[in-house]
């Protein structure tokens, strides 16, 4: 098993009803890719990403409207064993470092070192 991507995603049935922001893990396994809701340890796989996504999609909606016809909203929520969790984080860390070290390149291409010592810095909260 290879971890390709690590995603946080919202998943709608209709305009009923749209999940809170749920971990997903991307992996290679042999030739297919598997999607996994680390929240609700379903999967699906397919033959790339988008199939197996689409695949999870449907996995979701039916493990929402099982948990509902049984009235076990109260244990929909299932998390994945630890091993998924750490390549998850890992992935994202990853992810998210590539994604700062271009954002932070890409700022700072038009910029000349003498007006950056020239200015003040200060500080924003997001």
């Amino acid at each position: 098993m290879k971890g390709m991507k690590a995603k946080r995603m919202k998943f709608k049935i209709g305009t009923l009803w749209e999940s809170p922001v749920l971990h997903i893990l991307l992996t290679k396994e042999n030739e297919v890719v598997v999607a996994r809701c680390l929240d609700f340890t379903v999967s699906c796989h397919g033959k790339d990403e988008k199939d197996a996504l689409k695949g999870l999609t449907d996995s979701i909606k039916e493990y929402v409207l099982t948990a509902v016809e049984n009235n076990a909203i109260d244990t929909i929520f299932d998390p994945a064993h630890g091993k998924y969790w750490r390549m998850f984080n890992e992935l994202e860390t990853k992810q998210s470092s590539r994604s700062l070290k271009m954002s932070i390149k890409k700022s700072l291409a038009s910029v000349s070192n003498e007006n950056l010592q020239q200015s003040t810095a200060e500080i924003n909260y997001a």
